[in-house]
């Protein structure tokens, strides 16, 4: 009896089964098939629009099962095909990739005088005001390698010559941190008096290559970062320098003690990679036992860098290119993309901007890549080609968006 109910059981489950998969494959659509379909929704789409209803992707996609009968079109296929429609184009929400910590790729020299730079601003207050002569704000650089910060706080506007006279004597402080060595290459936003010709001739005479950053989610990263921790140091040291120099908020002799006081900060306090501090060979075990950006010269590079391979090996690995054989990608060499805005935008929070969610300029797919990122992990990008300037970017697999191709 007992046999009969198990045989008649698998039975059951495998009429079940093969009733199932029969309708698996009748769902199953062909391209053509699945290309029609989506042109009807997207004409019902337009057609709303044109009615003046605006529909949600909810609403779209309950109408392509419920009254369509579209089983066979995946909500994937539905919302990547509605993200193309004309009118959900250019304000789509985009969002990047949840936990993206540590997501990104280890930027890897192997000498000194590689610098990212860019520009601060001391922060508004109402305890006093920012002196006419402070208000253009600070140039900011800092190494690549040793993470050594460089200021020099511009003199009343942000004109070529003036921004010369800050990039003279940052390149000063360099050579007088590193004796005999000289800048290689400068990073930078494309800030309009950094790209004029009179400073872009300045660096052509000193023979350092320059990098403007435009879209990438990189811009200058480095820099952007430290003129947070100034603003933040700044902000814990004030009420020090009160009581200890003798000085008030907001008088001059205040101001040239400010910024040094803080630059000093940073480039004391230890390198910490991978949440690992840099153990210094050369310091002192007890009060001195990591490096600091400060230590990091020319005679103790090699051991600095064998320190950064030990603390995170991603950083020895990430020069080597990866293979892509077997990895599917989000994107196909010849797709047209557009660059989300949460990423290409340095917009605070809280400020009003356009309803727009992706860049105006149209990139063409060049060719998939991967990389080796800080936390190990294998990461997709893309070389990518604009189609207004012909300039090449590259761009991670979730800083892009697919877009309608110029027609």
């Amino acid at each position: 009896m007992l046999s009969i109910y198990f045989y008649f059981s698998l039975v059951c489950t495998r009429v079940t089964y093969s009733c199932v998969m029969d309708y698996v494959k009748k769902l199953k659509l062909s391209v053509k098939e699945k290309k029609d379909q989506l042109a009807q929704l997207m004409a019902w789409v337009t057609e709303q629009i044109q009615m003046g209803y605006v529909p949600k992707f909810s609403e779209i996609i309950d109408y392509a099962y419920r009254i369509l009968k579209f089983y066979g079109l995946s909500r994937a296929n539905i919302t990547r095909e509605l993200r193309l429609h004309p009118a959900y184009l250019m304000n789509s929400s985009q969002a990047r990739k949840k936990f993206k910590g540590g997501k990104h790729r280890p930027i890897v020299v192997n000498n000194l005088g590689h610098l990212h730079g860019d520009i601060g601003f001391y922060a508004i207050t109402s305890k006093y005001s920012t002196p006419l002569e402070k208000r253009s704000g600070f140039l900011v650089c800092k190494d690549i390698l040793s993470r050594f910060t460089y200021v020099s706080v511009l003199k009343r506007n942000r004109t070529a010559d003036s921004m010369i006279n800050a990039f003279r004597d940052i390149f000063a402080q360099f050579r007088k941190q590193n004796p005999g060595l000289k800048v290689l290459s400068l990073g930078f936003d494309q800030e309009r008096s950094v790209m004029s010709h009179k400073v872009q001739a300045y660096f052509k005479k000193k023979q350092i290559a320059f990098h403007p950053f435009s879209n990438t989610s990189s811009k200058s990263k480095f820099a952007e970062n430290v003129i947070r921790l100034i603003r933040t140091t700044n902000a814990r040291l004030e009420g020090n320098i009160v009581k200890y120099e003798n000085i008030k908020e907001g008088e001059l002799r205040w101001w040239i003690l400010i910024v040094p006081a803080v630059v000093k900060t940073l480039n004391h306090r230890p390198i910490e990679i991978n949440q690992k501090f840099l153990k210094f060979s050369g310091g002192d075990p007890v009060h001195h036992p990591y490096y600091t950006p400060a230590d990091v010269n020319s005679s103790n590079l090699k051991d600095f860098l064998l320190q950064i391979e030990k603390a995170n090996a991603a950083y020895y690995f990430a020069q080597f290119d990866l293979s892509t054989r077997g990895v599917k990608f989000q994107f196909n060499v010849g797709d047209y993309v557009r660059p989300k805005l949460i990423v290409i935008s340095s917009e605070v929070i809280g400020n009003k901007r356009s309803e727009k969610s992706l860049s105006d300029e149209i990139f063409v797919v060049l060719k998939q890549n991967l990389f080796l990122s800080k936390s190990r992990t294998i990461e997709r990008f893309y070389l990518v080609k604009s189609l207004d300037t012909g300039k090449q970017e590259e761009y991670s697999e979730d800083e892009i968006a697919l877009t309608v191709g110029p027609i």
